[in-house]
């Protein structure tokens, strides 16, 4: 009986301490994943990300859309802060391994061509914005700074981490209406559910 009890507590810390470590290894990669976010290493970013994207936009393109996006001359994109604040359990369908990532981003958008305008017009543009932003966040995510003629975006969103054989370490898939067609040709409909709504 004292070999049995040993041998199960044995098999659960082996269980505890895998769980552990694909929650950290995936953390770890996700944190970096962000840093280049942050930082704007888009080939860093890119690296990154589950290389099926790239079957339905070219990887030169998507990096030509996303410097495109963070150079513009009327609107900087900044991200203030990407925290990881949860991993699922990991699902495995046909030799691919998935788990979901939750985390928590701040975003500042500063609209600089509009910076120069009168008092007025910045104003109710900035209004005009900050409603856009509101119905689609939340208006208690969405701060104006009129003084700086900037929208800081608080939200918590997921993205799925997927480990593919036929790659090398976790890959990341952002998951969002706008990528909604995308991850569900890549994701099965039973690990985005099971995965999504885990408490």
């Amino acid at each position: 009986m004292k070999h049995l009890t040993t041998l199960i507590l044995a098999l659960l810390f082996t269980v505890t301490s895998f769980a552990q470590s694909h929650t950290d290894e995936i953390t770890k990669n996700a944190q970096t994943y962000y840093d280049y976010m942050t930082a704007q290493n888009f080939d860093g970013v890119l690296d990154y990300m589950y290389p099926k994207v790239f079957d339905m936009a070219p990887r030169a393109q998507m990096k030509a859309g996303m410097e495109q996006m963070f150079s513009s001359p009327e609107m900087k994109i900044e991200f203030l802060s990407n925290d990881v604040t949860k991993v699922s359990e990991e699902k495995v369908v046909e030799k691919i391994t998935y788990a979901a990532v939750f985390y928590n981003s701040k975003m500042k958008m500063t609209f600089v061509s509009e910076q120069n305008k009168p008092e007025e017009d910045r104003k109710g543009f900035l209004d005009m914005m900050k409603s856009t932003m509101d119905s689609q966040f939340g208006a208690e995510n969405v701060a104006s700074d009129f003084k700086a003629m900037s929208l800081i975006i608080n939200m918590d969103a997921t993205m799925f981490a997927i480990k593919d054989p036929q790659y090398t370490g976790w890959k990341f898939l952002g998951n969002d209406d706008a990528m909604k067609m995308l991850v569900d040709s890549i994701v099965p409909e039973s690990v985005r559910t099971e995965l999504l709504n885990e408490e």
